[in-house]
Formats: C-alpha cells, structure tokens, sequence
C-alpha cells in the first residue's frame, strides 16, 4: 500500500464527486466492498480510498454506539464468563472485537472507562500477557488479531503510513528546491502552530498562495475535514496565512470551500515560489 502511494505522487488532481462519496460511505462496509467497488469505473475512487471511507464510517458508528455497550458491560462480561467468545460477542453486536475486549476488560478488572494509559484497558489490549487469567488472555489476544479497524497494530500501521506520506511530502518539496521548515523544526524553535511544512517563501498554486503544507494519508470526507479544519487548519491559517492541504486518498469535492486552504490529492506540478515583486505586495503572515 505504501509504495503504490508514494508511486501516485504527481499523477492529476481530481476530487470525486459529492454523489460518489455518498454512494461510497452506504456500501463500503468491509475490505471485500472496497475490491469491488474500486473496480467500478463509474465510482472513481482507488482500494485505498474507500478502504478509508470504509474505515472513518465504522470509527464513527463505534464511537455512537459504545456508550449503549458499556452500559451493558456486566450482562456482556457475563455472557464471555458464561463460555461465550469474545470475538463472536462482538460479531453478534456488530462491534470491532478489540473495542469489545476492552468493554469487558473494564468491567472484569473495574479500570476507568476510556482511561489512557497504565490506568485503562489500553495497556492490556497491547500486552495481553499481562492479563492473570489464561483464558482471557488468549481471548483478547485473539479479539485483537482479528480486528482489522482497532487494536495495536492497526495504529501503528497508520502511524507508519502518516509517516511515509510526510516522507514523500519531504521528498517532493526538496526535489522542486522548495525551503521549508519541518514539523520538528518548528517544535524546536517553540512554535506552537506547526504544519507538516512551513514555507519561508510562499509558493503559487493555481494562482493562490501557499504559506504552509499539511500532509494527510487518509481521504477527506466531510466529518473528517470539519475536524481537523477545526482543530488545526483554523489555528495555522490564522498564524500563517492560506496553506495546502494534500489528502493522499482523494477528498469528496464538497468540502473544498475555503477561500485559505487549497486541497489536492497529490503534490501539485504546477506550482512556483513566489516572485520578490510579488512577495512586496503580498499580505503580512498573521500574527
């Protein structure tokens, strides 16, 4: 997956449709869907993008529905103590079966629900040989292998991928001799906004000017893009000005609205630094 996207960079633009997202989120439901419907022509959209659409609609319908689970952790917890698999529990409530374990970690071991760290189940789904009984040990070692949307290797997968994409974001600006400051750069100088890359010179694209890059290996459907507008496009287009937004999956057009952030799915071709006589009279970086 990852070499096929950084072999993607470059390749045109284009969004798909409003209506082809919506038709994507109603019938991607499994990795089996995804192969299916990235071989329809009428769709558009690669394994990858839907393999994330798919995977932003089961994040958001877990997180509506565990507060209805966790209300009942004492009669689920009862049914695995009664011989019940813990995988085929969360098969039956069509719950992911990592975020099944943890309902009944918590109630099995009284832990603070949704507690992070040495304090929360979190800590046993990623060592499960931590847990005293061998039973349940086997069980949530199992509910987490086979949980292809949560679970420790799932996050670490999508770590690495955000990663090779800020790779490739690197590569690209280098490659065009483009001088930026990275993330961390910006972490060391005490910057509390900081973009995946900062432009010292602005660059044109498509005729708007660009002050920073924000990488994104997801695709950008609307929830998802309210989000991260919210909590970190607002915050560095009000310390740096219009910046770029590169969702490596595609992004469904209707939430290309804004007048400060330019979005693409790949690293634009068709862009410049901008001229010294055009620097002069462009506006001064918000404060």
């Amino acid at each position: 997956q990852i070499s096929r996207l950084a072999r993607s960079v470059g390749r045109a633009c284009m969004p798909c449709t409003h209506a082809a997202y919506l038709r994507a989120a109603a019938e991607c439901r499994t990795p089996c869907d995804a192969v299916a419907l990235a071989a329809d022509p009428s769709l558009g959209l690669s394994y990858e993008a839907l393999l994330s659409i798919c995977a932003a609609r089961l994040v958001a319908a877990t997180k509506a529905s565990m507060g209805r689970h966790r209300a009942k952790a004492a009669a689920i917890t009862q049914r695995y103590e009664g011989g019940a698999h813990l995988v085929a529990i969360a098969s039956e409530l069509d719950l992911p079966p990592t975020m099944l374990a943890r309902v009944v970690l918590e109630e099995r071991y009284s832990l603070r629900k949704g507690a992070k760290g040495r304090h929360g189940a979190g800590a046993l789904l990623r060592s499960p040989s931590l847990i005293d009984d061998p039973r349940l040990r086997s069980e949530v070692a199992a509910a987490v292998a086979s949980d292809a949307a949560y679970g420790p290797a799932v996050d670490a997968a999508r770590r690495l991928t955000g990663l090779q994409q800020e790779l490739v974001l690197s590569q690209e600006l280098r490659a065009r001799g483009i001088p930026f400051l990275s993330e961390e750069q910006l972490r060391e100088r005490g910057e509390a906004k900081t973009p995946d890359a900062l432009l010292p010179v602005p660059l044109l694209v498509r005729g708007r000017q660009v002050h920073w890059v924000d990488s994104k290996a997801t695709f950008g459907d609307p929830a998802s893009h309210a989000e991260y507008a919210a909590t970190q496009f607002a915050s560095y287009v009000n310390r740096y000005a219009s910046g770029l937004v590169l969702y490596w999956f595609g992004f469904d057009e209707a939430i290309d609205d804004s007048d400060d952030l330019v979005l693409l799915d790949a690293f634009p071709d068709d862009c410049e630094l901008m001229s010294h006589c055009a620097l002069l009279t462009a506006p001064a970086l918000a404060r």
